[in-house]
């Protein structure tokens, strides 16, 4: 009982540090944020942005249109749909008609053989892709950009020769059901921070699959999208598979935005044990994470020590920090509102967390739009059913 007194007692020691590190780190990057966009060549590389749809949601049209709103003189938009009956397709054809003088064209059907949809869609589009496109910029179609956007990411990939990624940190609004709300304080208090504190310890290798800006001749290095048509990981992968053949990976000082469409608990559980499963294949050591889950040791410690004046003391502090950290990232650095009704919800999400990163260490099946994949060894999956 002793000893597991004493892993609780650090692991709380380790999350107050880790909350502080973060928030510094984090309002580090909010700064940067402030900065504007670095100057473009006389003649603006050319981009295209690829978007792969599944499915009409009610904010698709108006999730798009923040890309055809954006302030950047040479750009294609391609839409990909897995088939015409997909009601995706219906937003991108009204766009086209709202925005006639834009570069629109909808792609229609999948590569064959690939596990991963969203990369089969992604090899089409790339077929498709102006000659004269110099870097593709590809989304999440829940994913809301600002008119600065595209200038931003744009000078800051072509910034230097040897960069061949920027990536984007996102932010989560959330609608009203439970579902919604957990999802987005997981990528606000979360998922953010310790982006930011990784980028500033370790150089990147990865990149985040909201936005992703890649030059063309980084993509043509290894072999365009198609070595990632297995990998449920795609963005993980796709920086790990750049960076190795020599490109630098950047973290973008552009904010994206997602909505999340999570309605009951059990579709937010569903998407963070995903996650789980899948960090914990790609990337083992991110399970050293456990150490940071505060409010699940504190809670740990106060048991070991019969829950003594001291130890409920200490579970305070914990909460109170978590409250300070989540309130600066939301209010301070993603320039979202922080009311008491959500933030009151961190602690017992940081405890619904932990519970999946425990369920996470078992089994290696995940649930992904709509289907269902059995996760192989080496970040590979096959559907199942």
């Amino acid at each position: 009982m002793e000893f597991l007194r004493l892993i609780a007692m650090a692991c709380v020691i380790a999350t107050l540090f880790y909350y502080a590190a973060a928030t510094l780190m984090a309002l580090r990057f909010a700064r940067r944020r402030t900065t504007p966009p670095g100057p473009l060549p006389a003649k603006p590389p050319g981009i295209t942005v690829l978007k792969p749809l599944h499915g009409l949601s009610r904010t698709l049209a108006d999730n798009l249109g923040s890309y055809l709103e954006l302030s950047y003189p040479r750009v294609q938009y391609l839409f990909a749909v897995a088939s015409a009956e997909d009601r995706a397709i219906e937003a991108p054809l009204a766009l086209k008609t709202r925005y006639p003088s834009a570069n629109i064209e909808i792609v229609v059907g999948e590569e064959p053989g690939c596990a991963n949809h969203k990369v089969a869609k992604l090899i089409r589009m790339a077929e498709q892709a102006s000659a004269e496109t110099e870097a593709f910029v590809l989304s999440d179609a829940d994913i809301v950009v600002e008119p600065d956007h595209l200038r931003r990411v744009a000078a800051e990939l072509f910034e230097r020769d040897d960069t061949g990624i920027v990536t984007c940190l996102y932010r989560g609004r959330a609608g009203d059901s439970l579902g919604s709300k957990l999802e987005a304080l997981f990528v606000n208090t979360d998922f953010a921070p310790m982006v930011l504190l990784s980028e500033a310890i370790e150089p990147m290798r990865h990149a985040l699959g909201a936005t992703i800006a890649v030059k063309r001749k980084a993509l043509d290095a290894i072999g365009g999208f198609l070595p990632l048509r297995n990998l449920l990981a795609d963005d993980f992968y796709l920086g790990r598979m750049v960076a190795d053949k020599g490109f630098g990976v950047r973290l973008s000082s552009s904010l994206v935005t997602i909505a999340p469409d999570e309605a009951a608990f059990s579709q937010f559980w569903n998407h963070q044990l995903r996650w789980a499963r899948t960090y914990r294949t790609v990337r083992p050591a991110s399970l050293a994470t456990i150490v940071i889950h505060g409010p699940f040791w504190a809670i740990l410690l106060a048991l070991f020590c019969s829950f003594s004046a001291v130890s409920i003391a200490t579970l305070a502090a914990v909460v109170l920090a978590r409250y300070a950290m989540a309130a600066t990232m939301m209010t301070k650095v993603l320039d979202l509102p922080a009311s008491f009704g959500d933030l009151w919800i961190v602690p017992l999400k940081d405890l619904v967390m932990t519970g999946i990163y425990f369920a996470g260490l078992a089994g290696n099946t995940v649930l992904w739009g709509g289907r269902r994949f059995k996760l192989i060894p080496g970040g590979a999956m096959r559907e199942l059913g």
